[in-house]
């Protein structure tokens, strides 16, 4: 992390601990904290201030709320998916709902069951049929159950949102080369925009033909 950033964040967390210091009621300001300790991969400080915050504010459902979510992303960050779903399950809160559903939809992607991971991206999307990172996770998901023509779908949903976006490009050109369709404009849009990655990428391409050759 470059010092200017270093040092804003702990300019930041200084002035959190100062304000829990000055109102050990501020909820707001443990949410904050736990959030910059775990943006700062301070992981295990950001899980015992979220514990401990949780035990705290047990009796405020709209701090509960917040929390729980917080420290779900403490978890995911760490790694500890199915802990992080144990926390995201128990946000209410229509405003960090979807947040929470499209978390767990992540997770379970991350832990490759990808037929929990569809569900929960699927009711994401419902939830929120505008959000570009949702269709992009579906597309994955779908990509990973060998289901083509749905995943297209998602990837040609998410281009609606951002002609420019790399992963939509990438996805829905690795469909079209998989199924060797004649037009494959996306393969170019992602390889020009960053050739790097892309090469990092490509190596999706053969295990996904692979898969196609195997199931011809």
């Amino acid at each position: 992390m470059p010092k200017k950033e270093t040092e804003k964040l702990q300019a930041d967390m200084h002035q959190l601990v100062q304000l829990i210091e000055k109102d050990p009621q501020h909820w707001r300001a443990y949410v904050d904290l736990v959030n910059l300790l775990a943006t700062s991969e301070n992981l295990i400080e950001a899980e015992e201030l979220g514990l401990k915050s949780l035990e705290l504010f047990k009796s405020e459902p709209v701090a509960m709320n917040h929390l729980h979510y917080v420290v779900g992303n403490v978890y995911y960050l760490a790694g500890n998916y199915d802990k992080a779903n144990q926390f995201f399950q128990l946000v209410t809160d229509e405003q960090l709902k979807y947040d929470a559903v499209m978390m767990q939809a992540q997770s379970w992607y991350n832990q490759q069951n990808y037929q929990k991971a569809l569900v929960y991206a699927l009711t994401g999307t419902e939830m929120d049929e505008n959000d570009l990172a949702g269709w992009i996770l579906l597309g994955n998901i779908w990509l990973s159950l060998q289901n083509l023509d749905q995943a297209a779908k998602a990837f040609e949903r998410a281009l609606t949102f951002d002609q420019a976006n790399f992963d939509a490009n990438f996805g829905r050109g690795l469909i079209a080369t998989a199924l060797k369709e004649k037009s494959n404009n996306w393969f170019e849009k992602a390889k020009k925009m960053n050739p790097e990655r892309f090469k990092q990428q490509v190596n999706q391409l053969d295990a996904l033909t692979q898969i196609m050759i195997g199931n011809q």
